[in-house]
């Protein structure tokens, strides 16, 4: 009879232990930051890996980090913990550990394929984050051919982890029903409005992302009526917290006025935040939002001879985003071809990236004949004439003042303008060599062009290499 009863005790003991390790997901998510990173300085690898994905997410009142993620999920990674590599294949998308589609593929079936099937034995105890793990895993393109995202998976999975209480997991199941991501499904008045009270249960933990994606909302009436000045609040929300997308998104809607006058030095600020994530497109903000502060200074005798346009209003940014799961707005035919969600600040969709090579090419490293005059032009000849003028004349094209946006048109003439040994000229053929503005992006064209502006007395163009040497220092 003991014997009976003690070998029902250690098997009921067994048991309980085993639904609690499954459960640590449900233990963490109630604990305070305080007892994670105890936890974590005493090597417990659930607590390490929670606190990844918690630095990334900008969960739990934390500011997102992206470093402080990859810092903790090395940690858990080390002990071989399914969290540990699956936050490292998510924060293989973004700096400092990516862009590389290969470190995700790696870290995420290195978590999904343990042979002690860890993750999966959390999820059957029915661990939150687990699901959430599960869910990223399957709507990611990284991971074929040995898994196809499957959404319909997916999607129970950001609801069961939703459920209970993830709030990450909350906002990606809010993107599911606000853009009808499951196939045989369309989002109607329902799905919309059901999509707004997630985002604004995930807002209420002052998660950036649900704030990121309620300002996104009311800038595309997404379920809700457009309204720019709760997208600036909302967008704020989350720039504040460290969201490079929203600050991005910020630093648009203060340099056009889109919620009450133009905040030139407002948007210069969000957009030298984006820089540590965003770098390529926070550079061409900065400089975009440079000229516009000099379209818009007060006009002197001598500006007032060349320009009589106001410098319109540009079109708004998309802010997208650029989470793993896809985005059309529509159902999509066939789950295996999924895609990510589509966004401007997604590297997929960027142009070509920089490669190592051509970083090696920096500001830092690159050496400037400070005598070399502007690329020969292949635009056709025109009489000399005024040379503002001609760089007016330019600008008008480039900025659609009084004209249409005319990319090419504007080129040649600053071309033209620039070899006449126009400063200002030059710092414009920078710019649209840098961002890839109605030319092929070539980073050292620009940076032949601005070093040739900055050399011409163009202060905006040496502010503009500046920041860039800041930038590329920071590698």
């Amino acid at each position: 009879m003991i014997c009976r009863l003690s070998v029902s005790y250690i098997l009921a003991f067994f048991l309980l232990n085993q639904a609690l390790s499954g459960n640590e997901g449900k233990r963490w998510m109630q604990s305070s930051v305080d007892d994670l990173q105890k936890a974590s300085e005493e090597n417990d690898p659930y607590a390490q890996g929670y606190l990844a994905l918690a630095y990334a997410h900008g969960d739990k009142g934390l500011n997102v980090s992206m470093s402080n993620a990859l810092e903790f999920a090395r940690l858990s990674s080390k002990r071989d913990h399914w969290l540990g590599h699956f936050a490292l294949g998510y924060l293989a998308r973004f700096k400092p550990y990516g862009p590389d589609p290969s470190l995700v593929k790696k870290h995420y079936l290195r978590s999904f394929q343990d042979p002690d099937a860890k993750m999966i034995k959390a999820y059957a105890n029915k661990d939150p984050i687990a699901s959430y793990a599960l869910a990223e895993i399957f709507t990611s393109d990284e991971v074929r051919p040995v898994l196809i995202p499957d959404l319909k998976f997916a999607s129970k999975h950001y609801e069961l982890s939703s459920e209970n209480g993830f709030s990450p997991a909350t906002v990606e199941l809010a993107l599911f029903r606000q853009n009808a991501l499951v196939e045989g499904e369309g989002a109607d008045r329902e799905d919309l409005a059901d999509g707004m009270e997630l985002l604004k249960k995930a807002a209420e933990k002052k998660l950036p992302s649900a704030f990121h994606f309620l300002g996104r909302s009311y800038v595309k009436g997404i379920g809700v009526e457009m309204d720019f000045d709760m997208a600036l609040v909302n967008f704020r929300a989350a720039a504040d917290r460290g969201y490079s997308l929203s600050q991005l998104a910020v630093a648009d809607l203060y340099a056009y006025g889109v919620a009450g006058p133009p905040k030139l030095d407002l948007a210069l600020r969000y957009a030298r935040l984006a820089l540590d994530q965003n770098e390529k497109i926070a550079l061409e903000k900065i400089s975009e939002y440079e000229g516009l502060q000099e379209e818009t200074a007060p006009m002197t005798a001598d500006t007032l001879e060349t320009s009589t346009e106001s410098t319109p209003r540009a079109p708004m940014t998309d802010f997208s985003s650029s989470s793993s799961i896809p985005v059309s707005g529509k159902p999509i035919p066939d789950q295996t071809q999924a895609t990510r969600l589509p966004s401007i600040y997604d590297p997929a969709n960027a142009n070509t990236p920089a490669s190592s090579s051509s970083r090696q090419n920096s500001i830092s490293s690159a050496s400037f004949d400070s005598s070399q005059k502007s690329l020969p032009s292949t635009t056709p000849e025109i009489p000399l004439g005024d040379v503002r003028k001609l760089r007016e004349q330019a600008k008008d094209h480039y900025w659609g003042r009084g004209t249409v946006v005319d990319l090419k048109m504007a080129h040649q003439l600053f071309h033209q303008s620039s070899d006449l040994g126009d400063g200002e000229a030059a710092r414009y053929l920078g710019i649209m060599n840098l961002s890839g503005k109605g030319v092929p992006q070539d980073r050292q064209k620009a940076l032949l062009f601005l070093k040739l502006a900055s050399d011409r007395g163009d202060e905006l163009a040496s502010k503009n290499l500046l920041t860039l040497n800041q930038a590329f220092n920071k590698r």
